[in-house]
């Protein structure tokens, strides 16, 4: 399964952020907090996987993103955050509204970043390499702790958001969101209602 179907599943079956799932304790800042382009309901899918249902709703000064299944199944996650736009790059920063779906009961969650683009009608969706990131910490290039080694390495970045904005914009920063196969991009389809 493909990074960013492999972080959304464990989130809408409540199994808790996979390990390897960069977790920022700021959203990135910057332009519209709720692109109007992203608002509406979606089909996400990615590689040879089933593909999920996402609807994208403004919520305050950001947005909701609640993931259901599409076979009409009850159980659905919901997420609050924000989009952002640096460096004329769009990114979506989402954290669960609800920490005992994650398994992680109390504790304050942070956010995951994905970066997006529009893909003719839809959207393709990149996630962040979690030992891309995990190096970006030990090297200094982002403010942050890791824990773990190999596939149970854990980054978990203090960058404020202005730091995150600055490492995403060099090289390496964009080289983190790059897929390692066609199966690690998120394609949304508009939803038919």
């Amino acid at each position: 399964m493909n990074r960013i179907a492999l972080w959304l599943a464990a989130a809408a079956l409540g199994v808790g952020l996979t390990a390897c799932v960069p977790e920022f304790q700021n959203a990135l800042e910057g332009g519209n907090p709720a692109d109007p382009a992203l608002i509406g309901n979606w089909s996400a899918k990615s590689g040879g996987d089933d593909a999920m249902l996402l609807d994208i709703a403004v919520k305050g000064d950001g947005v909701s993103v609640i993931l259901r299944d599409p076979k009409g199944g009850a159980e659905k996650l919901e997420f609050a955050g924000r989009t952002a736009e640096v460096n004329g790059t769009s990114y979506i920063s989402l954290t669960p509204i609800d920490a005992d779906a994650m398994g992680v009961g109390d504790v304050k969650v942070g956010y995951m970043i994905f970066r997006y683009e529009a893909d003719g009608a839809g959207f393709k969706v990149w996630a962040l390499d979690g030992q891309a990131i995990a190096k970006a910490i030990e090297n200094g290039q982002l403010k942050g702790t890791v824990t773990g080694s190999g596939t149970d390495t854990t980054p978990k970045v203090s960058a404020s958001a202005d730091e995150i904005a600055a490492f995403f914009a060099t090289p390496e920063g964009q080289a983190a969101f790059a897929a390692g196969d066609p199966g690690d991009t998120l394609i949304l389809t508009r939803a038919k209602p």
